[in-house]
């Protein structure tokens, strides 16, 4: 039976394709560059926006965001890709490793060239010896950045490959491999809308760069920073929003899951229960556990605002290291 054939419109530009082709083996048959990465619909890398028509699967409902290696051609359609820097490799060694918590661990990278990345991006590090794990760089928490260092936050995780051995078999001057930039929870500039920022665990990283570069393009812009962690002593930021919170317009809420009572400030049980009123004008971004990354997801789409999001997707086999885009810590 001769399928139907469907036109796709991507950046006002006009191809043919036959109905039920998945989008991103569509493109790569015919010569269309879409970046990609884990090909299961977690890393983001390939996350077109469709602008008009319908696919099968590959995002939520109400979420104009498609994953392509997730999304089927049923009809004609029309998508728009963003501007994003080319995926590179480089070489670097490790510069430094400190303790930000007592299960995370700051590692900062220095490179003989800069990596171009968007605040909110992903990176895939492969220390040497070691299997390649995927982390997002990100401003640093003190002081001011440079090009040639990257900064990662790394959660240490017991009998994990990578992180168990940082301070120990992986020490300053290890060589590491990184590629990317990966992801498409990124700062959109020329927002001039509020912005909401929810993070878990060290899914603060993405969102602190975004913070950063927010904050820098539009001093006075509003901006509600929710930051959760399990219990007091992993909320490892505090110095740093501090920082942040002397701009007019900026709102710091960390919540804890664990009830304590030695920090009134500090809000205790669900970083969705903290969220703003949101409105169509909003845009949120968040990174962290895949619960609590769906559940702020959802309450932004029925609140017809514009939602990014980077979960943690943990990895225990080899296969699903290849796979999926957050490596087990």
């Amino acid at each position: 039976m001769t399928r139907r054939i469907c036109q796709v419109k991507l950046n006002n530009e006009r191809y043919l394709a036959h109905a039920g082709d998945l989008l991103l083996d569509w493109a790569l048959l015919n010569g269309v560059e879409l970046p990609h990465d884990c090909r299961a619909g977690q890393c983001g890398a390939c996350r077109v926006r469709l602008v008009q028509g319908r696919v099968f699967g590959g995002h939520e409902p109400g979420d104009d965001m498609i994953h392509a290696c997730q999304a089927r051609i049923v009809s004609d359609i029309a998508i728009v890709t963003e501007d994003v820097p080319d995926q590179v490799t480089l070489s670097g060694n490790v510069a430094d490793i400190v303790r930000l918590a007592p299960d995370i661990a700051g590692v900062t990278i220095e490179v003989a060239k800069p990596l171009s990345f968007l605040p909110g991006q992903f990176c895939k590090l492969q220390f040497r010896g070691y299997p390649a794990r995927s982390y997002s760089p990100t401003y640093p928490l003190e002081g001011r950045g440079d090009d040639h260092l990257l900064h990662f936050h790394i959660r240490r995780v017991p009998e994990g490959k990578v992180s168990s051995a940082l301070g120990h078999d992986i020490a300053p001057g290890h060589r590491v491999k990184i590629s990317g930039p990966f992801g498409s929870a990124f700062l959109r500039r020329n927002h001039h809308g509020p912005i909401v920022l929810v993070a878990s665990g060290t899914g603060f990283a993405p969102m602190w760069s975004i913070a950063v570069a927010a904050i820098m393009e539009q001093p006075k812009r509003q901006l509600t920073f929710i930051v959760a962690a399990r219990e007091l002593r992993s909320l490892y930021s505090h110095a740093a929003l501090c920082r942040l919170a002397l701009f007019p317009n900026v709102t710091i809420i960390p919540v804890v899951d664990v009830p304590q009572s030695d920090f009134p400030a500090i809000r205790t049980g669900r970083p969705t229960d903290q969220l703003p009123a949101l409105s169509p004008d909003t845009v949120v971004y968040t990174s962290g556990a895949p619960v609590m990354t769906e559940n702020v997801g959802r309450i932004a789409r029925a609140a017809g605002a514009r939602c990014y999001a980077d979960p943690f997707v943990p990895t225990t086999t080899p296969s699903e290291q290849a796979r999926v885009r957050w490596a087990a810590r």
